[in-house]
């Protein structure tokens, strides 16, 4: 990612029951799909180990704080 951006910020926010709402600056969100272009990237056998998904959480700093729900974005190549 462009490291002249600004600070990446995500923040996941469940607006009404099963809509959920991805916002972000755009270093977030070229962040967010940095992430899923990653993950695609992974061999068949690399998706069979624990580096073929990614946590979004406040827990783990990535989220902005008011994130109603958590997000992990999982690479399965059988799907």
């Amino acid at each position: 990612m462009d490291t002249d951006e600004t600070e990446w910020k995500l923040k996941i926010l469940e607006n009404k029951p099963g809509e959920i709402e991805i916002v972000g600056n755009r270093a977030g969100l070229k962040f967010l799909a940095n992430v899923c272009e990653s993950l695609s990237d992974l061999s068949d056998e690399e998706a069979k180990t624990a580096a073929n998904h990614y946590h979004f959480s406040e827990f783990f700093g990535n989220l902005e704080e008011g994130s109603t729900k958590e997000l992990i974005v999982l690479y399965r190549p059988d799907l």
